[in-house]
């Protein structure tokens, strides 16, 4: 029996939102999807989107701390940076290739400066939400599949200025995952070594180191060593 002729034709050519593209290709933006039984997987890369964004800040002198909590299937990151410009709270959430890192007086340093990040976060979270707090006033924005669901006005509040960044991946993309505390410590703690000063409060635990790449190294060289750890 001959093989049906494949039509290739206008009908052919598809354009999709910029959410559809990361759910379709999840691999182009976080590499590989996984249920979180290994290190790398997809779940770790969209808390470490998360973090990146407040890395960025304390880096460039907004907040020392992070305050980070997942229960269950539920991650929460807030950071004490400037905030979120209130007007934008969605785009910058919602619109690829839309952010302030393409300002180099806005972010004179950045772990990330391609605008996906917390997009692809919000893309493949069943639920996403952001809030914005600066200018004693704050925003919220909250998406399911990177489909905005409702957006609230601006109000006033007493708040801390940051942001606030609440999600759950999404089921339908990486299965019934889960959180191994193992992975995450790890990671917080290689972000406290890299960023001397910086503390970040996870699930009750503090992650804090004063000399950096010093006590990374005092914390993982096992036996005896030759000679002094020379720290400059």
């Amino acid at each position: 029996m001959a093989e049906k002729e494949v039509k290739y034709n206008e009908d052919s050519i598809r354009t999709l939102e910029w959410n559809e593209h990361i759910r379709l290709r999840p691999g182009m933006y976080i590499g590989k999807l996984g249920d979180g039984s290994s290190p790398d997987d997809g779940i770790y890369i969209l808390l470490k989107e998360t973090i990146d964004n407040c890395i960025d800040e304390f880096v460039m002198g907004n907040g020392r701390s992070i305050d980070i909590s997942i229960k269950e299937k539920t991650v929460r990151v807030r950071d004490y940076g400037r905030g979120i410009p209130l007007g934008k709270v969605v785009d910058v959430v919602s619109k690829i290739n839309t952010g302030a890192k393409y300002d180099s007086e806005a972010f004179k340093k950045s772990v990330g400066l391609n605008g996906v990040g917390t997009k692809a976060v919000n893309a493949l979270s069943s639920y996403f939400k952001v809030q914005s707090y600066r200018d004693d006033q704050t925003k919220e924005a909250a998406f399911s599949e990177g489909n905005l669901t409702k957006e609230e006005k601006i109000i006033t509040s007493d708040a801390r200025k940051g942001t606030l960044i609440t999600f759950i991946p999404d089921e339908k993309i990486f299965g019934n995952f889960h959180f191994i505390n193992e992975y995450v410590e790890k990671m917080l703690w290689n972000y406290a070594y890299l960023n001397r000063g910086l503390t970040i409060n996870y699930n009750g635990q503090k992650f804090h180191s004063e000399n950096g790449l010093l006590d990374l190294l005092q914390q993982n060289i096992s036996g005896s060593i030759l000679y002094p750890i020379i720290h400059l």
